[in-house]
């Protein structure tokens, strides 16, 4: 993307998109075939790769679609490895949340096979971690011990606010979160995503998946969580097409009526209805979502460019984690909305220190030294470079419209 945020797309990201949209809505046979040159396909082949969506275009493979020789084994290989590794994190999951249930723990998955479930062949949707929520957050330690007994190993420097990491011997990580998403900037959504948990804990389902029954969350839950963890990852480096593509296969899928009202309350209720609107606009225009299922969540609060912000989700590839120097994306580019992410990041950063007032500038300054020092000897970039960044990638994000309102509203 550079420094400037383009608005038009190439034609390997314009293909990729039909060939997304075909596949995820059933429909991959009537793909119309063009031929591209090698370098076009070696571009296809790219996108796919750094969005974790190449198993997904299997279905061109299983029904013919004339595709290069070289593209196709790529696709076959990646594909078997994908198949392979979702069958063992299927069993893995399993394993843990039975452990956890058997120990009286409610617990439900998150993303994984909870997402896979959504999709036609739930195999070929990558995953590489186990997530986990647990439904009485006062049940971590008890939920710790049952982790170590099963022989996992606590994570050192991965342990977040709102999760703890696990380890197998294997290497595979397993997230046990004990809320819906990170805590954001707002004090309030934040205490209305812990008082919420009641509710939720009272909607769990059973699903099977690829043979295994697994407790999720209803279709309603599961897409606002959704929401969040694209909000999260948004705010931060960004999020690529894989999680654009849960959405689609969630929101094509069966859904009821009451948990559709349900999602529309939640997103109402937290100010999350332009980004909900932004994110449901992309699927539709660009990867298959069903027009008639979209409208039916859709609230009319964004008003931005479907355009711009696709760039923006192309160009941060899966995670994010290709560009040093994403890291933040503001609420704005006003002085007051670079204060309370700086102030937010210092409060995630020193949770326990952070609950003391008079601490308060002694945390600050901490904080913005730590900054400068990990961006310049871990990323070795400077800070003029990632405010410069952040800058750039904030000046669109008021069309979102985030937590609009939400301060004078009485949440519970």
């Amino acid at each position: 993307m550079g420094n400037k945020i383009k608005k038009t797309f190439s034609q390997s990201e314009k293909e990729l998109f039909g060939y997304l949209a075909a596949v995820l809505s059933g429909g991959a046979a009537k793909v119309p075939h063009r031929p591209f040159s090698n370098k076009c396909w070696e571009e296809i082949l790219r996108l796919a790769q750094t969005h974790a969506v190449l198993p997904l275009l299997y279905p061109l493979v299983e029904q013919g679609y004339p595709l290069p020789e070289s593209f196709r084994l790529c696709l076959e290989q990646e594909s078997r490895r994908t198949v392979q590794q979702s069958y063992h994190l299927m069993f893995l999951t399993h394993y843990v949340v039975k452990g956890l249930e058997e120990a009286g723990i409610a617990a439900a998955v998150l993303k994984g096979a909870a997402a896979a479930g959504d999709y036609p062949v739930p195999e070929l949707r990558k995953s590489g971690d186990v997530d986990v929520l647990l439904m009485e957050p006062e049940q971590l330690e008890k939920a710790e011990r049952v982790l170590r007994e099963m022989g996992f190993a606590r994570k050192p420097g991965e342990n977040g606010n709102h999760h703890e990491v696990w380890r197998t011997s294997e290497g595979i990580d397993v997230e046990l979160h004990v809320m819906m998403a990170e805590p954001f900037d707002s004090e309030k959504i934040n205490n209305f995503l812990k008082n919420q948990m009641d509710e939720l804990c009272q909607r769990i389902q059973r699903d099977n998946v690829m043979g295994l029954d697994f407790p999720v969350l209803e279709k309603g839950d599961h897409a606002f969580q959704l929401l969040l963890h694209m909000l999260q990852h948004f705010l931060r480096a960004g999020f690529g097409l894989k999680l654009l593509c849960d959405w689609v296969v969630l929101w094509n899928g069966s859904v009821s009526r009451t948990e559709r009202e349900g999602y529309l309350l939640w997103i109402q209720q937290t100010g999350l209805t332009g980004f909900s609107d932004m994110i449901t606009s992309l699927c539709t225009r660009y990867l298959g979502l069903d027009r008639e299922r979209a409208d039916e969540i859709l609230t009319g609060t964004f008003q931005g460019s479907p355009e711009v912000f696709m760039r923006e989700i192309l160009d941060a590839e899966e995670f994010g984690l290709h560009e040093k120097s994403r890291m933040v994306v503001l609420r704005g580019n006003s002085f007051i909305d670079y204060i309370r992410e700086f102030h937010h990041q210092m409060r995630l950063g020193y949770p326990g220190g952070s609950r003391i007032l008079l601490l308060w500038p002694v945390l600050w300054a901490v904080t913005f030294v730590k900054f400068c020092r990990n961006n310049r000897k871990i990323r070795g970039i400077s800070i003029f470079e990632v405010l410069k960044r952040t800058k750039e990638r904030s000046r669109y994000t008021k069309d979102l419209k985030l937590f609009k309102n939400l301060e004078s509203r009485n949440l519970k």
